[in-house]
């Protein structure tokens, strides 16, 4: 099952879930649909495991590794993010 995990904490999701489960994990959310960027969030690891970036997400001009998990799906495997 796709996991998302942090340095200290890991969750369990089901494939093409919404990154916005990370929420449990100490990741903030404002808008909820790639405005605001709150939930602009460093991916350490597995970042081929997420959906590609949307619009909204090349809008904002973030680096590659950085991305609007309101905007992401969690596809298959393992990410981790810079949360600790």
């Amino acid at each position: 099952m796709p996991t998302i995990k942090t340095n200290s904490r890991r969750l369990t999701t089901i494939a093409g879930a919404s990154m916005e489960a990370a929420a449990e994990l100490g990741v903030l959310f404002g808008c909820h649909s790639g405005v605001c960027g709150k939930c602009a969030t460093t991916v350490l690891a597995g970042l081929n495991n997420l959906s590609g970036p949307t619009p909204e997400e090349k809008a904002k001009g973030l680096d590659p590794a950085r991305r609007l998990l309101c905007q992401c799906r969690l596809t298959k495997g393992t990410v981790k993010l810079d949360l600790d």
